[in-house]
């Protein structure tokens, strides 16, 4: 086999392919012994009809197209290794020439993953602005645990007052006409401010149980509805009743209600809690500012391609996620802000790509590899969450794309966390990171009040 390259740009390569006329004619045999197993041909035998009678019945063209689609990924990958090249996406074939008798000839473009050129990526220093705990974190954690145990309960002998929970009937007229779906009973609504329609839940307020009234309210001009969008609607109600949440007080009796010995107990497995949730976000504030060092110290040309594949994957995420949530994205992307939010995406996808690009050349210089025994407690951990049975798992597990997935989390845990046992860590107040260190990049977000998890930050590594 002879091969040619040829490079286009940054890193797009060509490769110009000639295959020994001898090995092709085997390829364009052996499928004409497959297709004729596959093929009914009236008088023979399946594997039976000769080649000549198979060409006539289906044509060369097909036989040849069979003997490609199994000859050309076995020429391709033996091209690959012989030139030691690293690719990233898949070929675009060209000027493909076969005619038996003669050697096989095509082209074949493929970009390449571009240079990287690490800088001293063990030797990295970083600041990390220290998460801490506000002073009222455990008032706000036992707060939180007596809502856990409010109940509503009904009010007799007033009027509703915002914070209420009111249960009403209506019926809705847009424009003097019933609106469609607009009608309810034993409605329940809590009365605060944009829990409904603009304006409606404070036209309830002073009114008793029993009460007739006919409430005005405007539906906003992005409504999912656009037959009722920016159009007022007059809401026939009836007041059904008045409720108010009761929430127990922070107590010994409400500590044994959640399942501890006494108040104390409770605040204690509060406070593990919240040192934990603190631990897991400085862990991954000094993950992921190491990671970006090391990626600020690195060269690499990044090639605009790249970028943009990355880009097109961050908006079709989001689009999947405002569908998911009841959101149109054609409507988001016809208003002026649609443009600041692509450009958002595009440098986004920068850094994304830059980071992975960085990742991957340190697990090969690392010469980083993943076992099957690290990638068992992955592999459980998606089977729960997919809720799969046990006769489900060894199929889940022998999935390509699965193992693909799970490699590539272990390979990315692993090289982030050799990254950050190599650099220095210094962990400062908020307000004392410095702006000026040669390799420190800075993340200036604030937890002013942990989150129920700490998630640490995973990039992956190719």
């Amino acid at each position: 086999m002879k091969v040619t390259l040829e490079r286009e740009g940054k890193n797009v390569v060509k490769l110009g392919i000639e295959l020994e006329a001898e090995r092709v004619k085997r390829a364009y045999e052996m499928a004409c012994r497959q297709l004729s197993n596959q093929v009914r041909i009236p008088g023979f035998r399946p594997g039976k009809a000769p080649r000549m009678i198979l060409e006539k019945t289906i044509g060369q063209d097909n036989i040849k197209n069979e003997a490609l689609q199994r000859l050309v990924p076995e020429v391709i990958a033996e091209a690959l290794i012989k030139e030691n090249l690293d690719v990233i996406t898949a070929p675009e074939y060209s000027n493909v020439e076969f005619n038996l008798g003669e050697p096989l000839k095509l082209q074949a473009k493929f970009e390449v993953r571009p240079e990287v050129k690490l800088g001293n990526y063990k030797e990295i220093e970083v600041n990390v602005p220290e998460v801490t705990l506000p002073e009222d974190a455990m008032e706000r954690a036992l707060t939180n645990v007596a809502e856990t145990r409010s109940s509503l309960a009904p009010v007799e002998g007033r009027a509703a007052e915002m914070g209420d929970t009111v249960v009403l009937n209506f019926e809705a007229t847009v424009e003097g006409q019933p609106m469609e779906g607009g009608k309810a009973e034993s409605f329940v609504l809590e009365l605060k401010e944009g829990s409904f329609l603009p304006g409606f839940c404070e036209q309830i307020v002073g009114k008793n149980k029993g009460d007739k009234a006919d409430i005005k309210a405007s539906f906003p001009d992005n409504y999912r509805r656009k037959d009722v969008a920016g159009k007022e609607g007059v809401f026939a109600i009836e007041l059904k009743e008045i409720r108010r949440k009761f929430v127990p007080d922070i107590n010994e009796e409400l500590a044994k209600a959640v399942g501890h010995e006494s108040l104390d107990a409770l605040k204690e497995s509060i406070r593990n809690e919240l040192d934990e949730v603190v631990k897991q976000e400085n862990e991954a504030r000094a993950q992921r500012m190491v990671v970006e060092a090391v990626a600020h110290c690195a060269e690499v040309d990044i090639p605009e391609t790249m970028v943009e594949r990355e880009k097109e994957l961050l908006i079709k995420q989001m689009r999947q996620y405002m569908e998911q949530q009841g959101q149109s994205y054609d409507e988001v992307a016809a208003t002026p802000e649609y443009a600041s939010l692509v450009e958002s995406k595009l440098e986004e996808a920068r850094q994304r790509v830059l980071t992975s690009l960085v990742l991957g050349a340190v697990v090969r210089e690392e010469k980083i590899g993943v076992s099957e025994e690290e990638m068992v407690p992955y592999f459980a951990e998606l089977a729960m969450r997919y809720n799969l049975r046990p006769d489900q798992y060894q199929e889940f597990v022998a999935n390509e794309d699965v193992r693909r997935q799970v490699a590539e989390e272990v390979l990315t845990g692993k090289v982030v966390e050799l990254l950050v046992s190599t650099a220095k860590v210094n962990y400062v107040p908020e307000t004392a990171c410095s702006e000026d260190h040669d390799h420190s990049t800075h993340d200036h977000s604030h937890a002013a009040e942990p989150k129920a998890e700490g998630k640490k930050t995973k990039k992956k590594a190719e």
